[in-house]
């Protein structure tokens, strides 16, 4: 085990380093935003949303990413504004991500277009840093053949497109649209500095979601199936996912992501939580719980994914200026 993650860990410190940036969430229709800046807004309400995910767990250095996404309807600008902070750790290699989103919604054809840009930073450490027990030597300070440390942050920006109408959605987006190099040399503190050039090269991201809600013959359940695809154009990954809700406060479903996993998921909205088919939340927390397990040939190295969601909304009331009277419309 230690020889094949070293192998890894080498594959990932090579002087020319390509592979992607942004880490995969099976339970993606929770959290639109992460990949798509249109989606800022779109709710109609202030939302919270973090996910945890432990990749391929009891695998040494396995990955271990997370993101907070926040975003708000603000009725003044005419969409809305968004943050994503995301972190990724693989073996000695750690990601850190910085976005703020806005979305300009326009109505189109019944439904609302979300015209999104976000701008941000990303950073990237590349290298063993001596803490990782899971590299074959221990002495890998002295070995001419492992690179040094790579430490850089870089601009980064990205654009997405997001509609839905009634209970239809369907986004497209793109990440690392600079498709920044990072190049330079450093050493872990106490070690003497190596003579190598170190290069990585980001991928731009591209994804393709959607999705319908559909009532069972006005009853309490709700089936809500949904698709993405996302690419940097090396690698191609395919999910698709059906979700039960029932009485808008429970959910079970899986995804199928193609040649690498099978992932059930299960969740809950607690007590003041209202759902609508169309996304507009009320107050309240979600729960969400997925787990992936593995069907290609990394199974038998494995004892699955977990992932944890946590999702949080407030409404958002408008007054409208007084014409003769007054209501007050609650986007829920």
């Amino acid at each position: 085990m230690k020889k094949t993650l070293t192998i890894i860990a080498f594959a990932l410190g090579s002087t020319a380093a390509f592979s992607q940036q942004d880490p995969q969430f099976s339970q993606y229709m929770y959290n639109k935003l992460f990949m798509n800046p249109g989606y800022s807004g779109m709710r109609q309400a202030l939302c919270f949303t973090a996910i945890a995910r432990q990749q391929w767990s009891g695998f040494d250095g396995a990955p271990k990413s997370g993101v907070f996404s926040a975003d708000c309807f603000i009725p003044k600008i005419h969409g809305g504004l968004g943050i994503n902070i995301l972190y990724d750790k693989l073996g000695f290699e750690n990601n850190m991500g910085y976005r703020l989103n806005y979305s300009f919604h326009q109505p189109v054809g019944g439904g609302v277009l979300g015209i999104g840009l976000e701008l941000g930073a990303f950073s990237k450490r590349l290298g063993p840093s001596g803490t990782q027990s899971w590299l074959a030597t221990t002495t890998w300070q002295n070995d001419q053949s492992i690179p040094p440390q790579l430490k850089k942050t870089v601009f980064d920006m990205g654009f997405g497109l997001w509609y839905q109408r009634q209970n239809l959605w369907f986004g497209l987006s793109s990440t690392h649209l600079p498709a920044s190099q990072m190049s330079g040399q450093s050493a872990p503190s106490g070690f003497p500095l190596q003579t190598y050039s170190l290069t990585y090269q980001m991928a731009r991201h591209y994804f393709v979601t959607g999705g319908y809600n559909w009532n069972i013959n006005g009853g309490a359940w709700e089936l809500r199936p949904s698709f993405l695809v996302k690419s940097d154009a090396t690698i191609t990954s395919f999910d698709l996912n059906v979700i039960a809700l029932y009485n808008q406060r429970f959910w079970l479903g899986a995804s199928y992501r193609f040649q690498d996993a099978i992932c059930p998921m299960i969740g809950f909205m607690l007590p003041g939580t209202k759902a609508t088919s169309n996304e507009m939340p009320g107050g309240g927390l979600k729960v969400g719980f997925a787990y992936d397990y593995t069907t290609s040939n990394l199974k038998n190295y494995n004892n699955g994914t977990f992932e944890l969601m946590l999702n949080y909304c407030i409404p958002i009331v408008i007054v409208p200026k007084r014409q003769g009277h007054g209501d007050v419309r609650i986007f829920d």
